[in-house]
């Protein structure tokens, strides 16, 4: 009986030990080749290269295309496709595969989004871009969170403080800039890059060194149209989360001037929305109002700040600024001009900036550039 056991043992010793080597020698079977992507040449071509052995069809998808653009499948499983010349820009961009869009695998640089996953290419022009890392003093990007009373949660915020700040003392003045929609609150930092569009302006002597609050502008309710008057119901629970909530945590923890002469506010999209009633409705805070492709209805606008249509000298002499921007392709160009038609009529002053192409990230990048340069000037 004892040998017979001892064979059982040793039989399923060696069953393991086998089961064990096979295991191992899978672990340690050769990977793949890493696959480069993208690859952006000196004659500003990009070479975009996805391994999807399994695939069917890969297709690639990026706002400097007019459509999708297919990929071709070496023996390999690797699928490439060349485009371009491509104009000098950061763009999104993603693969779709058999019908799915993903981001690339082979590329560090996400956009940060709730829906879509893409990623970032960035096509350098002659030139160094506004937004590109230069040889200058760079501020720094804080990640915190704060408890949202108004939404019963704990809640992101990102901040930027400018060069010199840590070492400093004095107090900066304050800009809240608040994402569109389905973005989060990284959108600004990673594809708007306001980070180093501050660091080259304030280096340039073009922009006043300042704090940037990067709050998360989903108020978890949904998205009402902008058309709607529905709309105006979650910017007032924004309203109440900056006002309520964010605005004393910054104040709280950094140096910042509380004076509505040195607050800022603009977002981009759903943000920019956020904005323009945030700061219409509380003049008494914010002295300077950005919108970025984004707009109120006269509908909202006639409802909640009549007081501020009917006496405009009034209204005039709070805003130091009130800067409106858009695209002539953007789907919301029409609704954007109607509302800077509105304010001309109420004599209400304001800047307007429209550019061509889109609602997209490169112009949102273009009109922040542009309103840095006179915020608390």
């Amino acid at each position: 009986m004892i040998a017979e056991k001892n064979s059982i043992t040793l039989g399923a010793f060696a069953a393991s030990l086998c089961l064990g080597l096979a295991a191992s020698a899978r672990a340690q079977s050769p990977r793949p080749p890493q696959t480069h992507s993208p690859i952006v040449h000196a004659n500003r071509t990009v070479t975009f290269n996805l391994r999807a052995p399994n695939a069917k069809k890969v297709e690639l998808s990026a706002q400097f295309l007019k459509g999708n653009q297919p990929l071709t499948a070496d023996t390999n499983g690797v699928w490439s496709v060349t485009v371009g010349p491509v104009e000098p820009n950061l763009y999104p961009y993603n693969f779709v595969v058999d019908g799915l869009s993903v981001a690339d695998p082979g590329n560090q640089h996400l956009f940060p989004n709730e829906r879509f996953k893409a990623s970032l290419v960035d096509v350098p022009g002659d030139q160094p871009s506004l937004y590109s890392v230069q040889e200058v003093p760079h501020g720094e990007m804080r990640y915190c969170v704060y408890q949202s009373k108004t939404l019963g949660r704990v809640r992101p915020l990102i901040v930027y403080t400018p060069p010199g700040y840590r070492e400093g003392k004095g107090k900066c003045p304050v800009f809240y800039l608040v994402s569109g929609t389905t973005d989060t609150e990284e959108t600004w930092f990673k594809v708007g890059r306001v980070n180093f569009i501050l660091d080259n302006l304030i280096a340039q002597k073009k922009a006043v060194p300042m704090v940037v609050v990067l709050p998360y502008g989903n108020m978890m309710m949904g998205t009402p149209p902008p058309t709607s008057i529905q709309a105006a119901d979650m910017y007032k629970v924004f309203n109440d989360e900056l006002t309520r909530d964010i605005m004393p945590f910054v104040e709280a923890h950094y140096r910042v001037i509380s004076d509505r002469e040195k607050r800022a506010i603009a977002g981009f999209s759903r943000g920019g929305g956020q904005s323009l009633f945030t700061g219409f409705n509380n003049l008494d805070k914010f002295a300077w109002i950005g919108s970025y492709s984004a707009y109120l209805t006269p509908e909202v606008f006639d409802k909640y700040f009549a007081s501020a249509a009917a006496d405009p000298k009034a209204t005039n002499k709070k805003l130091k600024l009130l800067w409106l921007g858009v695209g002539k392709a953007d789907f919301l160009y029409k609704q954007a001009v109607e509302f800077d038609d509105y304010l001309k009529g109420k004599k209400i002053a304001h800047q307007s900036f429209v550019t061509e192409g889109g609602h997209t990230w490169m112009n949102a990048r273009h009109y922040l550039a542009e309103t840095l340069q006179l915020y608390f000037k």
